[in-house]
């Protein structure tokens, strides 16, 4: 038994003990099919180095904004905040046709918005992600939908609730893309499942699970791979090595059995409940390794209340794992969040209002907003956090979660709150921070990973040549980069990597979204993703991925 990632080295086969410099996989055209495995037949080779792998951190002082975690309370959020800035706008010109409308000098204007033009659409109020859930067994949640209890689990329900204005006009493939991306929650079903994961007893659904992300029309998918791997009710601490392993072979499959499109879109993230580690376990010893990841997540539910108990952590637990995301260079999310009691604490514990008790002003007790929400945008601009994923939620009317104590967080059901969420989130009134909506994804990462003082191109152990500071796309010369790194390279490869790719079904669906048919063809094109089975993720690929 492996007792550690960092403390003992890992057994680990060959594919997983390289890093992705050295990984390889082929892919020749159909009359090469009867060549498999013979040395001399004519292959192409691609290399997937993280160098290659743009980390799609947003600039500097911004952050995406992503909402969760069901598809109602998603709605609920878009739509709320469209009928509260409309009734801004209403408010503001009313104010705006009576000062017009009189010379004197004592109409008072309102104090929200400025009177435009035109009122703001609903497409303004999309994040740039959707926060949703699925477990790798099963996969409910992604294509069809599902309530685990938690309410209506459905990717692509959100999707398609809110497609892209570029195709709103198009009726022909009004599905084909959309604005905003995912950030899936992948549950493992600790070291049990993640054995299941490393055996190759659930390469079937890792194969579904490729297939979804090759059709689905999110921008970008953020995926958390057995996230909270430190939240003991997960059970991945008994054994942290078999976490490792897990991760490590869902993204080796990843890199092997995605096309080269779908595989830009996804980023996978190591997310850290944010609270108190058990005996014996460090944060290194659940870490897959930098090649393997590239976000850091973390939770934040009660950590800045005084009153948390000592296994919800405080905000030195959260600081933790931004420092460690820090040494590691990788851009961070807040990757859940919500202020645990209730927005209002009516769901407080006995504990928590024992002490509010006592305590009636102070910890901005009576303020809502500065007592969660004002902390998170300061630990925010503090570490710059690229990623805030707040859950908007009733949570008590949700079966999996009534009684459990996380309350009431719809941003609607106080006005304060609401208010300072427009004026702060949707309008950035926040000094030095910008909140990113729908639309930030689709390009990220292309020449914005240059601006942060740490890159991803350097590990700790291997220090890659950094000394020439040049981003991917430079933005002096961007006609002579996009000629040097793309349009040449479109054109040797292209005939070479194409042809194969679109008879192996990788072309992107007209619909742009994963229907049953297709996943059959998909996967009927897909042989086995299976690295420890032996079976190459096509056909003629050999064992070594070579």
């Amino acid at each position: 038994r492996m007792v550690g990632a960092r403390d003992t080295p890992l057994n680990l086969p060959p594919t997983y003990n390289l890093p992705y410099t050295d990984w390889r996989f082929t892919m020749s055209s159909d009359n090469d099919n009867n060549n498999i495995g013979d040395d001399n037949s004519d292959k192409t080779t691609k290399n997937v180095s993280p160098q290659h792998r743009p980390s799609c951190r947003p600039p500097t002082n911004s952050t995406y904004l992503a909402i969760g975690q069901d598809l109602f309370s998603v709605n609920e959020y878009v739509s709320s905040q469209y009928n509260y800035s409309l009734r801004r706008y209403i408010l503001a010109q009313n104010h705006e046709n009576a000062k017009n409308a009189t010379t004197s000098t004592d109409v008072v204007t309102d104090n929200g918005d400025q009177t435009d033009d035109d009122p703001p659409s609903l497409s303004s109020f999309v994040p740039s992600a959707f926060m949703v859930y699925t477990d790798l067994a099963h996969l409910n949640g992604l294509w069809n939908p599902t309530d685990y209890g938690s309410g209506i689990e459905y990717a692509d329900g959100l999707l398609n609730s809110f497609p892209s204005n570029s195709d709103a006009n198009n009726q022909h493939d009004q599905r084909s893309h959309a604005d905003a991306g995912l950030q899936i929650g992948l549950y493992l079903n600790g070291t049990a499942g993640c054995t299941s994961v490393f055996t190759g007893r659930l390469d079937t659904q890792i194969r579904s699970l490729l297939a979804y992300v090759e059709r689905s029309s999110a921008s970008k998918i953020f995926l958390r791979i057995g996230y909270e791997f430190d939240n003991p009710s997960f059970g991945y601490g008994d054994d942290p090595s078999m976490y490792v392993l897990a991760f490590r072979k869902i993204v080796a499959d990843c890199k092997r059995g995605l096309s080269d499109e779908a595989l830009e879109k996804v980023l996978f993230v190591w997310h850290s409940w944010g609270a108190p580690l058990s005996e014996g376990l460090t944060l290194e010893r659940f870490y897959p390794g930098d090649d393997y990841v590239d976000w850091v997540g973390v939770s934040i539910f009660q950590q800045f209340f005084p009153w948390s108990p000592y296994w919800g952590g405080t905000v030195k637990d959260v600081e933790n794992v931004l420092k460690f995301a820090k040494r590691k260079k990788k851009p961070v999310m807040i990757a859940e969040s919500t202020p645990f009691g209730g927005i209002e604490l009516k769901e407080a514990s006995l504990e928590a209002k024992a002490f509010i008790a006592g305590n009636p002003h102070d910890y901005y007790l009576d303020d809502p907003w500065e007592r969660w929400f004002g902390k998170v945008i300061d630990l925010i601009n503090t570490y710059d956090i690229s990623m805030w994923c707040y859950i908007d939620c009733d949570w008590e009317s949700q079966p999996m979660w009534h009684g459990v104590g996380f309350g009431q967080t719809r941003l609607a059901s106080n006005s304060y709150v609401m208010s300072r969420w427009h004026d702060l989130i949707v309008k950035n009134g926040v000094e030095n921070r910008r909140f990113l909506g729908a639309g930030s994804l689709e390009n990220c990462g292309l020449s914005d990973d240059s601006h942060s003082s740490y890159t991803d191109t350097a590990t700790d152990d291997n220090l890659a040549d950094t000394s020439t500071g040049r981003s991917f796309f430079s933005r002096g010369d961007i006609m002579s980069d996009t000629i040097i790194f793309v349009l040449i390279p479109f054109l040797v490869v292209s005939g070479a990597f194409y042809i194969p790719y679109f008879f192996l079904g990788g072309h992107k669906s007209k619909y742009g979204i994963s229907t049953k048919k297709e996943r059959k063809q998909l996967l009927s094109n897909i042989n086995s993703l299976s690295i420890r089975g032996g079976n190459a993720p096509f056909a003629n690929i050999n064992d070594n991925g070579a």
